[in-house]
């Protein structure tokens, strides 16, 4: 239909949804330069009411809704019984929000032809803005009652029960609309997208094979629903078979990434899948869901800091979403916690820049975690001690002419403090050829290894020097006994995570697996089982949870009770678990306090240990085996102190 001076009067104007579609109008470049003829005929014959509603429906159609309002009234000042006019009037004031309006001229089409479906169809949208549903309902039901099979009056009538929640309504209309037309792509997505909601999956897998017999040209959207269904049925490798489709037909997809990204998760392949969650949130700059899977995923990695910036993502998009506040509240814990623990773990080895390290990151999350500071304070006093130290003995070995000797502690110095001026002019005055490095490196990767420092960086150091010099032996063979000791530990934890898997020891599994990961970052079984163990055991705790909550609801108290008991056996810091239990109990579970009496006894013997009370120190943390036996840092620490203690007592030094 183009702007011609005279209307078919059976044209229709349709309003899909909350999107006007004119039907069948499009405008050629020819069309579009009639433009001003339109306006001099309007202009020349303003008394023809087909002039002023070409020039009013053409402005309709360029959104230009004020101007076409202007000829639509004189259209209905010339007949006010115009229903084309009337209808495409009522449609104007929809547009423009005056809902009033847009009602009175659609009710008015009508009193003069109750049949006019189009007046019906549109007058649903009015009535559903004006949140009258049910009289929208009953429009279009009218509408249909004269002609069953009007796709406008079917589509506005499954999105009505869509807006509603009457999923099966909505299906057994969107049903109806295929029956009627075959190809619509849009009824296969809304449908799939139901489907999908109620979590029938097959259902949503099963459609996609209608609409191939049917040789329906699919959408990107289309073939994600499919995708996800084949996902959540466990069938990973067809999913990312229709993930990969709906990407190749729009690369700009975000919801493909972000599929993708599920799917290397699901195979423990993290840093293929924080790659594609990233990539989701580039193209959609507030797709929530792939934020909390990157939290989840640096989660999993260790990487605290990160998974808390993901979370706090969420929270700008969803500031009221509970379940990552909750997430939030327990990762910050963990972090804290974890970065006490490995700055203590390094403060033990010796590296004291490592462990200012880990603490400054507590003092990030929390500013005024006494612990840390303390820890922190301690630590930069022995780190400067140990700085002088190192610079002395060189200083003392230059004067004795031992140039290796010096340039071995100028360089630890220098490791702990890479800005210290007297280490630096020291290793400029230390002359030595690159053989006589290498053998400096070697004493240092030996000695690294003897003391149980740093033995990644020293094996790296003996590999550089085997290459470099194939005759230094010494090297070569600490590389094979390190490799073969490294292996034997990292599968001495797999097998250990292995069999506590199997029998159903999640926590203890991924301890161990945790272990083996450390020795071997690429071992695809290791990433595999543990992946595996997690999951799991988020889905023991979802389920305890799920049930916890379906008790107490239903009053059955010391049955809920419990199942939030159990929870908190297998996720300690778990706080909803935690705030149920103490609105039965008034207090917090036996579980969680004692998980934070063992920290406060670990991090008490800590600081002893940092004090040099390492009797006294050891005193505390053989308070911890007795409220777990088997807590290993408790033991490792023991083991650590009581290696010092005999040390110094060779030595005839006395200690606390």
């Amino acid at each position: 239909m183009g702007y011609k001076s005279s209307r078919n009067k059976t044209a229709t104007i349709l309003i899909l949804l909350s999107v006007f579609i004119i039907g069948a109008i499009s405008l050629s470049r020819a069309e579009s330069d009639n433009l001003s003829k339109l306006k001099n005929l309007a202009a020349t014959q303003s008394k023809n009411p087909n002039a002023q509603f070409n020039l009013g429906l053409y402005y309709f159609q360029q959104g230009k809704y004020i101007l076409s309002l202007a000829y639509l009234k004189k259209v209905i000042q010339l007949n006010s019984k115009d229903e084309e006019a009337l209808v495409l009037l009522g449609s104007v004031y929809l547009r423009l929000g005056n809902l009033q309006d847009a009602e009175k001229n659609l009710r008015k089409v009508l009193d003069i032809n109750p049949d006019n479906i189009d007046a019906r169809n549109n007058l649903s949208l009015v009535y559903l803005n004006l949140s009258r549903p049910d009289d929208a309902i009953n429009a279009l039901q009218e509408s249909l009652r004269l002609q069953p099979n009007n796709l406008d009056a079917l589509n506005k009538l499954a999105f009505i029960y869509v807006t509603l929640n009457r999923a099966d309504e909505a299906i057994r209309v969107y049903k109806k609309i295929l029956n009627i037309d075959p190809k619509s792509i849009y009824s296969y997505e809304r449908l799939a997208q139901l489907y999908f909601d109620l979590k029938k999956h097959s259902e949503v897998i099963k459609l996609y094979g209608q609409s191939k017999a049917k040789k329906v040209s699919v959408t990107a959207k289309f073939l994600n629903r499919v995708a996800f269904a084949h996902f959540y049925k466990g069938e990973v490798k067809a999913a990312y078979e229709y993930f990969s489709r709906a990407h190749k037909i729009n690369p700009g997809d975000a919801e493909s990434h972000y599929g993708m990204g599920l799917v290397a998760y699901k195979k423990a392949n993290l840093d293929i899948a924080l790659k594609k969650f990233k990539q989701a949130i580039k193209i959609k700059k507030d797709y929530i869901e792939a934020y909390r899977q990157l939290a989840v995923t640096y989660e999993d990695k260790g990487e605290y800091i990160k998974a808390l910036y993901f979370y706090r993502q969420v929270l700008k998009i969803s500031p009221a979403d509970r379940s990552a506040k909750r997430n939030y509240r327990t990762i910050r814990t963990k972090a804290i916690d974890y970065y006490l623990r490995k700055g203590s773990k390094a403060y033990f080895d010796g590296d004291y820049e490592a462990a200012v390290k880990a603490w400054s990151n507590v003092r990030k999350l929390d500013s005024k975690n006494a612990t840390a500071n303390k820890f922190i304070k301690t630590a930069r006093v022995k780190l400067a001690s140990k700085i002088n130290e190192h610079s002395d003995r060189a200083e003392a070995y230059l004067r004795r002419g031992l140039h290796q000797e010096a340039y071995r502690e100028f360089r630890a110095a220098l490791r702990l403090d890479p800005k210290n001026k007297k280490a630096r002019r020291g290793m400029e005055r230390v002359k030595l050829k690159q053989k006589e490095k290498d053998e400096i490196k070697t004493a240092q990767a030996l000695d690294s290894i003897k003391r149980g420092g740093n033995v990644k960086a020293a094996l790296r150091d003996l590999k550089s020097i085997s290459r470099k010099d194939p005759t230094n032996i010494t090297a070569k063979r600490m590389v094979r006994k390190v490799q073969t000791e490294q292996k034997s530990g990292t599968e001495r934890n797999y097998r250990k995570g292995i069999e506590l898997f199997s029998k159903g020891k999640l926590r203890e599994a991924i301890v161990s697996l945790e272990r083996a990961m450390e020795m071997d970052q690429n071992n695809q079984g290791i990433k595999n089982l543990l992946y595996k163990a997690r999951t799991q055991l988020r889905e023991n705790i979802k389920a305890l949870m799920a049930r916890g909550i379906e008790l107490a609801n239903s009053g059955r108290i010391p049955e809920s009770k419990e199942k939030f008991t159990e929870v908190l056996k297998l996720d300690p810091d778990n706080s909803e678990a935690n705030d149920y239990l103490k609105k039965f109990t008034g207090k917090i579970a036996q579980v969680t306090v004692s998980k934070e009496e063992i920290k406060k006894l670990y991090y008490d013997g800590v600081s002893l240990y940092l004090d040099g009370q390492n009797r006294r120190a050891i005193e505390v943390w053989k308070k911890i085996l007795l409220l777990d036996p088997e807590n290993q840092e408790a033991k490792s620490s023991i083991t650590k102190a009581e290696m010092e203690l005999k040390e110094m007592e060779k030595r005839g030094i006395k200690s606390q």
